[in-house]
């Protein structure tokens, strides 16, 4: 995030309080000289007061170099002059002379030290020379003499913002909300947007961008053009913020109608909301006016696969290598796509012509090993694991998926291993402790404790992953913990009533539990499922598996 030093540049005079101690001796003559002097010095003073005038007219029909002349005259006049010394300074920040800004700012805050507006425009420039530390003291010293400028607030907010640390993202949010507080105005909402971000505050970003949102239409700055709106709103998308993100893009895309990269942001926008149609509108109707860019079509092709039309995912992906021939991750998602529509075969013919051309790519030996094990050819998926393995040791799904291919040959030692170096690798990877845990209560001699563990990691990674509560009641059963298996039992079947096996240990739990009652309710929703739910709980385990696919690059 990137702000400019805000100036108050009050061009009103300053009040100038002086005060004569009277001499304790010296009679007339002293009285006489001190006369002279004060009359010399008023004098002064209004001579100077002319020369700001002229320079300040000056200055506003755009003759620097006229104004910069009185000005300077002024200050020879009478140099302690706040608003002369502030004008030369003005005038040296326009020209982009930052070190005689600086000179001619610190002058004016010499002159009038207890001048919030000379302070806050020191620190200013300071900023703008990449003085912080001093900077930040003049922004002090400046709200401490006014507590209500909004300017000095925004000032120091972006020097506390600029640490990055949680503690200094939070300092520069308080000043920011008092400032908002006193000018409502669409760049300091812009900037708590971005600081809520930073501190994955999504509910407090959502309710800034409201307050955005209002006035950054009428807003005369740099926030209002459509890359600083292009950024915050692909921002806000990737904080889950779909909602914002879409007000934001549509706003760029209304504007530019063949900003490719605004276009593929606002359909994703929409998908994030699951608001499919108003993507693939937003993605057809580009295509309509004529943007065929390579993008476009490959933002169809997850559309279109995300609405279940994979048929038309495929060409769309197609046409999309066919505009960008050496884009690896478009190669990537076409062989991902064929195998997807189980069309195993085809997308191994592919893979292994786009190997050609990225033979040392380890995501497509990942997509080619993919596609030979969805095509039951295991020792082949094997070997084009291995081989991702070796380009990229840190692959974690393809090492998860080599443990698979054992574990799917009864190799059940090496698949352990696998799962385990896959974990090793990252650790976030819910699926993994899933298959882990489940490979090691097929053990003859099964750690229970190891499993346990990996089944409950995987459920705090992804507390809505049934398979992982199913195997984990399974272990409960086993280990005659009932009231701990029927509270698994339980989320599972609240949150999908027609997961059969759910009901089905439940039914058996509450038996032993003794709840005849609720075993009988439990077994009657089994038998209401129908034979083909039934049946679909046994491929779950070989569809769970492909979760490990879904690789972004």
């Amino acid at each position: 995030m990137k702000f400019s030093a805000r100036h108050i540049f009050n061009l009103m005079p300053a009040v100038m309080v002086i005060i004569l101690a009277a001499a304790s001796s010296g009679g007339s003559m002293v009285c006489h000289a001190q006369t002279f002097s004060l009359s010399q010095e008023k004098e002064n003073r209004k001579k100077a007061e002319g020369l700001i005038a002229e320079g300040a007219a000056a200055l506003e029909r755009g003759d620097i170099n006229t104004a910069r002349n009185f000005l300077q005259r002024a200050v020879q006049a009478d140099p302690g002059n706040e608003l002369a010394h502030t004008y030369l300074g003005v005038i040296a920040d326009r020209a982009g002379d930052l070190a005689e800004a600086e000179r001619q700012f610190a002058a004016a805050a010499i002159a009038a030290p207890t001048s919030p507006t000379a302070r806050n425009n020191h620190g200013a420039i300071l900023l703008k020379l990449g003085r912080d530390a001093q900077a930040a003291k003049q922004f002090e010293i400046s709200l401490k003499l006014d507590s209500k400028q909004p300017s000095a607030m925004v000032n120091l907010a972006q020097i506390r913002f600029k640490s990055g640390r949680p503690e200094g993202l939070r300092a520069a949010r308080e000043l920011f909300e008092k400032a908002l507080a006193i000018a409502p105005d669409a760049e300091i909402a812009r900037a708590l947007i971005v600081i809520a971000l930073r501190l994955n505050d999504r509910t407090a970003a959502a309710a800034y961008y409201q307050i955005y949102a209002s006035r950054v239409g009428s807003a005369n700055t740099q926030i209002n053009s459509a890359p600083a709106r292009a950024e915050l709103g692909a921002a806000l998308l990737a904080a889950g913020l779909g909602k914002e993100a879409s007000e934001e893009l549509g706003v760029v895309v209304a504007s530019d109608p063949s900003n490719v990269e605004a276009i593929t942001l606002l359909a994703r926008s929409f998908l994030a909301q699951k608001d499919i149609p108003s993507a693939g509108r937003t993605l057809e109707s580009a295509v309509a006016r004529g943007v065929e860019a390579s993008p476009i079509y490959a933002a169809l092709a997850e559309i279109y696969q995300a609405a279940g039309h994979v048929e038309n995912a495929i060409p769309a992906m197609r046409l999309a290598i066919e505009r960008d021939p050496k884009n690896e991750a478009y190669r990537f998602r076409y062989g991902m796509l064929l195998t997807d529509t189980k069309a195993p075969e085809a997308a191994v013919i592919r893979l292994n012509e786009s190997l050609t051309e990225f033979p040392r790519s380890s995501k497509l030996w990942f997509a080619l090993g993919v596609a030979h094990f969805k095509n039951q050819k295991h020792d082949q998926a094997a070997r084009a694991f291995e081989r991702s393995i070796e380009l990229d040791p840190k692959f974690a799904p393809a090492i998860a998926y080599l443990g698979i291919v054992y574990d799917e040959t009864a190799r059940y030692t090496e698949a352990i291993a696998s799962y385990t170096r896959a974990l090793a690798v990252d650790d976030k990877l819910a699926v993994v402790h899933y298959l882990l845990a489940d490979a090691l209560l097929r053990q003859p001699s099964a750690d229970m404790t190891s499993a346990e563990s990996h089944l409950q990691r995987a459920i705090s990674l992804e507390p809505s992953f049934a398979p992982a509560r199913l195997t984990l009641a399974r272990l409960y059963i086993r280990t005659e913990r009932l009231a701990e298996a029927a509270s698994q039992l339980e989320t599972v079947a609240a949150a999908d009533p027609n997961q059969p096996e759910a009901q089905y240990q439940l039914s058996r739990v509450y038996m032993r539990l003794k709840r005849t009652e609720d075993a009988q309710k439990a077994i009657a929703a089994f038998k209401r499922l129908s034979d083909v739910q039934q049946k679909q709980a046994q491929t779950e385990r070989q569809e769970l598996v492909r979760r490990l696919a879904n690789v972004n690059f």
